[in-house]
């Protein structure tokens, strides 16, 4: 059973570092967590409340499945004032901190709620869950939609429930899909088209090659070649809106490794999450 940071959240390595704060001591995972948590007085004791909780029941669950859990969760803390709601540059560095921490021969469960976030920190968290050579399951209680989507294709399995929706993964360029962007320079004369959605054009054709190979790889050791081909044709090519649901029942049909049976104790971590603060799915960016 591991031990982690009240702060960060983070695997304590060694003795880690204990500093007394309101009389009690308390375990950190470094001199920097310990000094960033004793700065927030009142907001930090609340934190430390919540982290114990969440700690408490992400050690049970991993006794419970003998894996790492890693989370990847998007909703707004009582304690933050920023609404960042989606996967950025510090959400990779979190998560491939604690894959590296991970042993080659320990499975990982990564829990993951996300409106989707930012190319390149979706595309390096994928990498890491493939190239984990241990067992990755995803587990998607809710919702991941757009770059979670990406990261669930590159797990072993991915644990939903009836109601757990996944979505496409069409790039999005200023909030329009890839493929409408393309289209249009094919339905209007180009010297009517302005000079910056020509290059926004450019570079949805850019992207969208960019995902198809990527979507190919993460799936070409999970089905045949062609079959990856056409699941990553239908993800990306903009046939359906990119907030469209894709349930358990359609990822089945895809050939992914999906099963029902989210664990108890995750949707009892988010119960100390606050609901209702982060963007809803169909606000999702790839």
């Amino acid at each position: 059973m591991s031990e982690r940071c009240i702060y960060c959240g983070m695997g304590i390595e060694g003795e880690g570092v204990t500093r007394e704060i309101d009389g009690e001591k308390i375990k950190f995972c470094s001199l920097h967590c310990s000094i960033m948590f004793g700065g927030l007085e009142k907001k930090g004791r609340m934190k430390a409340a919540i982290m114990v909780e969440r700690t408490e029941i992400l050690s049970k669950l991993e006794e419970e499945r003998g894996t790492k859990v890693i989370t990847l969760i998007h909703r707004r803390e009582p304690w933050e004032e920023k609404d960042e709601n989606y996967i950025n540059i510090e959400d990779t560095e979190h998560v491939l901190m604690n894959i590296r921490q991970t042993p080659e021969d320990k499975d990982v469960d990564l829990i993951l709620h996300t409106p989707g976030g930012l190319v390149l920190a979706a595309e390096m968290i994928a990498m890491a869950v493939k190239n984990h050579p241990a067992k990755v399951t995803v587990i998607v209680p809710f919702y991941a939609m757009s770059g979670g989507t990406l990261i669930a294709l590159a797990a072993d399995e991915i644990i939903m429930e009836k109601d757990s929706v996944l979505g496409p993964v069409d790039p999005q360029i200023k909030d329009i899909p890839a493929g409408s962007l393309i289209s249009l320079l094919n339905k209007k004369p180009i010297g009517t088209i302005s000079d910056e959605n020509i290059m926004l054009s450019d570079i949805a054709r850019k992207s969208l090659v960019r995902v198809i190979k990527l979507v190919e790889w993460l799936l070409e050791d999970r089905m045949e070649r062609e079959k990856a081909q056409d699941v990553a044709d239908f993800l990306t090519g903009g046939y359906i809106t990119h907030s469209t649901p894709i349930t358990f029942e359609v990822a089945k049909e895809f050939g992914l490794e999906v099963k029902k049976g989210v664990p108890d104790h995750v949707y009892n971590l988010f119960r100390t999450f606050e609901f209702g603060a982060c963007p809803r799915p169909q606000y999702a960016k790839y």
